[in-house]
């Protein structure tokens, strides 16, 4: 059912919204550890946009009413800087990547991008995903507790490693698996990095470099092997695809990689995770889903990985720098404010989702017509998530496998809480799951 928005925007006035007293050590401090309680806690204070001052990049602007957001998706890519918005990925993805590009060059690398990931050629790739899913379940243990978040990470590194990057020689695979393994587990400590490059020099952050120069060796190696491939042209990966372009530099074609690394490889992990978290705590929810698995394409398969993603999103927000003033929701904003949609605020709000919003229910996409507006796990507008689709297609290519060839249960009937890791919020336990029986 969807509920009348009931905006809480304030009358005209100049400035920032109203935030928070406290210091903005402290604003930072809760920002970053538990953004999933502290920012509902002020929407509720503060009405629907909310000023919060963080250490280093001063103000900013939280929003949760989605007709806000979509003022900010539609916005000038010239004004809304998303590449600035990201700057804490700069020092892994580099300064040529699609996370950290603003306008104008963000345009003409999204065009360049965007052929690896049309339908047919995601298609091409879902045999693939299917054995590496199914091989992967067939190696857990029966009747053992394990975090199904580890193996969920090992899982769709292997498929960016063999199935996007196309790397066939089991010891080339192994090798760049556990050099970008390292660079993914990086933590925030790691961003420190760019703030002050002579850290670089000292421990613990000499090692981050170390293991980010290593996992670049391996990257430029691969490169230089599939350039000289003389079947490069009949390849479906995505490697593959990104050197059809003449003009496509090796550092151009590095910072992609990694790109996808951290778009493609954390995200789907922990958005698998957090989906047999939920699907394995509703018997009725997982008895459906069972039932049609023979079905290539399942609706309640995408029932369940969309109400997954919005009961349990894996970014909670994103942001865009402002490079001009601008008028939203009353207030002018000044240049070089940040303004954040808040995607987790909005997806379990009741005015948009009923008073059952934080309920897990996937049959609310088959019965009913849920407001798309309010869903946004992949961001919007020009930035929108690139890979929504090879994410979608993954999720429920891997979901599928996995029950065909396991029964599973959970640990612990419990929710399990959360926790931020990097930028994205993780299962607390990391999904404690068990092996019932082999299936096959």
């Amino acid at each position: 059912m969807k509920a009348v928005a009931n905006t809480t925007s304030p009358p005209q006035a100049t400035g920032l919204p109203p935030g928070p007293s406290t210091s903005p050590v402290k604003q930072t401090f809760r920002y970053w550890r538990e953004r999933q309680r502290y920012l509902p806690q002020m929407f509720d204070r503060f009405g629907d946009i909310v000023t919060l001052r963080l250490i280093p990049h001063g103000p900013f602007v939280i929003l949760r009413d989605p007709e806000h957001i979509r003022e900010v998706f539609r916005g000038a890519p010239e004004i809304f800087h998303g590449g600035k918005g990201n700057w804490n990925l700069l020092p892994i993805v580099g300064r040529n990547s699609l996370l950290t590009l603003d306008a104008p060059e963000h345009k003409p690398e999204r065009k360049r991008m965007m052929p690896p990931f049309h339908h047919e050629r995601i298609a091409a790739l879902v045999d693939t995903m299917r054995q590496i899913a199914e091989n992967e379940a067939r190696r857990w243990p029966v009747d053992r507790p394990f975090r199904f978040l580890d193996r969920s990470y090992a899982l769709t590194l292997e498929i960016i490693v063999k199935a996007v990057l196309g790397v066939d020689d089991p010891r080339r695979a192994a090798a760049l698996s556990d050099a970008l393994h390292k660079v993914a587990d990086m933590d925030l400590s790691g961003i420190l990095v760019l703030i002050r490059p002579e850290l670089g020099k000292v421990w613990p952050w000499r090692k981050f470099v170390r293991d980010l120069e290593h996992a670049d060796r391996l990257i430029y190696e691969e490169i230089a092997l599939r350039r000289r491939d003389p079947k490069r042209d009949q390849r479906t990966d995505v490697l593959s695809m990104l050197l059809e372009d003449p003009g496509a530099d090796d550092r151009d074609v590095r910072d992609e990689v990694m790109t996808l690394l951290m778009a493609g490889h954390e995200t789907t992990a922990v958005g698998l995770a957090w989906l047999f978290e939920r699907l394995l705590r509703h018997p009725a929810a997982h008895a459906r889903l069972r039932r049609g698995l023979d079905e290539p394409k399942d609706p309640y398969r995408t029932a369940v990985f969309k109400e997954a993603l919005r009961v349990r999103p894996v970014i909670h927000n994103v942001a865009r720098r402002l490079t001009e003033p601008i008028e939203l929701a009353g207030y002018r904003l000044p240049a070089g404010a940040t303004v954040v949609p808040a995607i987790g605020a909005v997806q379990q709000d009741e005015r948009f989702w009923g008073p059952d919003a934080a309920e897990f229910r996937p049959e609310r996409w088959i019965d009913g017509n849920p407001p798309a507006q309010a869903w946004l796990p992949f961001g919007g507008g020009v930035r929108r998530c690139i890979g929504a689709m090879f994410a979608q297609v993954e999720i429920e290519t891997v979901v599928a496998a996995i029950l065909r060839t396991v029964a599973i249960e959970a640990v612990d009937p419990a929710d399990e809480g959360d926790r931020m890791h990097h930028i994205t919020m993780i299962p607390k336990e990391g999904t404690r799951i068990r092996v019932v029986r082999r299936l096959g």
